[in-house]
């Protein structure tokens, strides 16, 4: 068997003045109320006008939704008429297609930037250059990197100094 608790809303807490629409009034101030207190004071009872208020919205809210539902089904079928009609196109051509139309507008910051971006396409290569940096180095020796060196100039002609192991 179950058995309920108490409810920590007390009963001289509950308004029972038919003209304050509260579900919970508290004798305490606002400042000194705990986050519970202050939220069930915010409670508010169901009144009759205001379940009239509430179907209102919702069946505005209703037909809103459905306008809304059709509006997007009409645009959805003309959009793919307009898609239908439309030549197929591809990336590249488009690109072309706006450098054509900034330079009948005599935009040529916007025909530049299209053209900058078309050459990575069409040529790729010539946009950038690639290196490839290798270290052969690992694999050398004290002495034959230093030989390396003086072959390359960049090092002049001091000994090393061997250390020895013991």
């Amino acid at each position: 068997m179950t058995v309920l608790k108490e409810s920590k809303i007390k009963s001289n807490n509950t308004s029972t003045d038919p003209t304050d629409n509260r579900v919970f009034v508290s004798d305490k101030p606002e400042s000194e109320m705990t986050p519970r207190e202050k939220a069930l004071s915010r409670l508010r009872k169901f009144t009759p006008e205001g379940r009239k208020l509430g179907r209102i919205k919702q069946q505005e809210t209703q037909l809103l939704d459905k306008q809304l539902q059709k509006n997007f089904k009409r645009n959805a079928k003309a959009f793919q008429k307009v898609l239908k009609d439309m030549p197929e196109m591809s990336s590249i051509d488009v690109m072309r297609m706006c450098i054509h139309l900034a330079l009948a507008e005599d935009d040529y910051e916007a025909a530049g930037r299209w053209a900058k971006e078309l050459a990575e396409y069409e040529k790729p290569k010539l946009q950038r250059i690639e290196r490839i940096n290798k270290d052969a180095t690992k694999d050398l020796s004290d002495e034959e990197l230093h030989q390396a060196l003086l072959a390359e100039g960049l090092a002049d002609n001091v000994h090393i100094l061997k250390t020895s192991s013991k």
